[in-house]
């Protein structure tokens, strides 16, 4: 399956960078084959639950205050501000690790993303972040890494 997820993440940055937008089904299919990798790889199905509630919880949260910083700070619609797929992607990133890989591959692929638009700005025709493509690849570039050199187990932390 997880060859299946990378091929899924690689897919994701790939349509995010050409089009700006991504496909809910790839979106959709990403979050099923996160969820059930990581399911496949939990001790416990309680403890799968608890760490999906958890991140969901954390997701929750910056979409709230997410919102509520466009809506009263910058005073823009909602998705003007982030998109669809971009949200999308945070869920399926909240199902398909445990909460501390969640919250540190979530927290890393933001700075990611943050160094990697502003080091390729001036390059970029449509000035919108790709924030899932970019995190899809740092997602992408972890789980390949960690694929071939066998560094650690991302679900048992």
């Amino acid at each position: 399956m997880i060859y299946i997820q990378l091929i899924l993440l690689l897919g994701i940055f790939l349509q995010d960078i050409k089009e700006r937008k991504v496909y809910v089904f790839l979106l959709l299919l990403a979050l099923l084959v996160g969820g059930y990798t990581y399911y496949d790889n939990t001790f416990t199905p309680q403890l799968f639950f608890i760490n999906i509630f958890t991140n969901a919880m954390v997701v929750s949260i910056i979409v709230l205050l997410l919102f509520l910083y466009t809506k009263f700070k910058i005073r823009k619609n909602f998705f003007q501000a982030i998109g669809f797929g971009d949200i999308l992607f945070f869920l399926a990133l909240s199902v398909s690790f445990p909460t501390i890989t969640f919250l540190v591959l979530f927290s890393s692929s933001l700075l990611f993303s943050l160094l990697l638009f502003i080091s390729i700005k001036s390059k970029l025709n449509n000035k919108a972040v790709p924030l899932a493509g970019f995190q899809a690849l740092f997602v992408f570039l972890i789980l390949f890494i960690n694929l071939v050199f066998n560094i650690l187990n991302l679900y048992a932390i």
